[in-house]
């Protein structure tokens, strides 16, 4: 097991070379289950990390669904127990030559028919108003899933949601020839300018990374804050020299847009990886590939950029 205090960033290399070492199949769940040993994370407090408000919204749910299933079968009762009474009063009609009784049941049938009428017009409204409650809650649920989904401080994806959707791109490159390219960023500096500053500066260089990062990146590419001081880029359609293109002009506008912090000026430099997907190579792998490029970058001083082996380092 590494340090507790390991970043998560570390944790996940340790898991994925784990992986590798055992020739495991890089499934999400074999990643998720070497990466919760390896942090020390039990199975059962992994499941509690499910925010207590989307436990509330599926109960509220429950409750709504159920009552507008209440709803409907007892309409459905009543409607069966009218339309027996006017079939009844019907077949009494039939067979009536009395002027009284036929009136009375005429009385009886549209008496009937008026309150069938109100009830099911009740049951409407209340049907509808589970409906607009139902909505609020869908609703309510995909605001929750996105917070659960991104990085609070930077706006950022994070790295819950980085597996999903890196599958994603992966399988869609792999089944359709298209091309995927990532790139792993390390901020070279924010360690000693949170220590000189504060971490209300080491903050503001993190936001201030992601603002501008989502300015320069396409609308069908990814920012995830992957760990405290580390971004990840997902590029789909994308190539080693169109990432390439991407870190520089970062760099490029990191220089002219530097932090201010207290009269100071923060200059942002970063280290970065990057690594183009190759043919049926795992999601796991393509990241691993990315962060050794990283460390090469960072064994080379600040401020520099490796590209990855095209060499699969996990097995299928």
């Amino acid at each position: 097991m590494v340090s507790r205090s390991a970043s998560p960033a570390e944790t996940a290399r340790t898991a994925l070379l784990r992986l590798a070492e055992l020739g495991l199949a890089p499934t999400p769940e074999n990643y998720s289950r070497f990466y919760n040993d390896i942090a020390g994370i039990s199975h059962t407090a992994a499941a509690e990390e499910t925010p207590e408000q989307l436990k509330q919204i599926v109960s509220d749910a429950r409750d709504t669904v159920g009552q507008a299933a209440s709803a409907t079968a007892s309409l459905a009762d009543l409607i069966q127990d009218h339309n027996a009474e006017i079939r009844q009063s019907l077949d009494s009609l039939t067979h009536s030559g009395d002027k009284d009784d036929i009136s009375l049941l005429l009385n009886n049938i549209v008496n009937t028919a008026s309150t069938m009428y109100g009830s099911v017009a009740e049951s409407r409204e209340q049907l509808n108003r589970l409906a607009d409650t139902l909505k609020e809650m869908r609703e309510e649920m995909a605001v929750t899933r996105r917070l659960q989904e991104h990085d609070q401080l930077t706006g950022a994806q994070n790295r819950q949601s980085m597996d999903n959707l890196l599958a994603k791109e992966v399988n869609r490159a792999c089944s359709y020839g298209g091309r995927l390219t990532i790139a792993l960023l390390d901020l070279d500096n924010i360690g000693q300018i949170g220590k000189q500053y504060g971490d209300g500066a080491a903050d503001r260089i993190l936001i201030h990374v992601a603002n501008i990062t989502k300015a320069v990146l396409r609308q069908n590419d990814y920012l995830v804050r992957y760990s405290g001081e580390e971004f990840l880029l997902v590029l789909p359609d994308t190539e080693i020299s169109g990432c390439r293109y991407m870190i520089d002009r970062l760099r490029q506008v990191f220089h002219k847009n530097p932090v201010v912090y207290k009269a100071k000026r923060l200059d942002v430099t970063f280290s970065a990886g990057i690594a183009q997907l190759i043919a049926d190579e795992p999601a796991p792998s393509l990241i691993l590939r990315a962060d050794l490029a990283l460390r090469r970058a960072q064994a080379n001083g600040i401020d520099q950029t490796e590209i990855a082996e095209a060499t699969s380092l996990l097995a299928d």
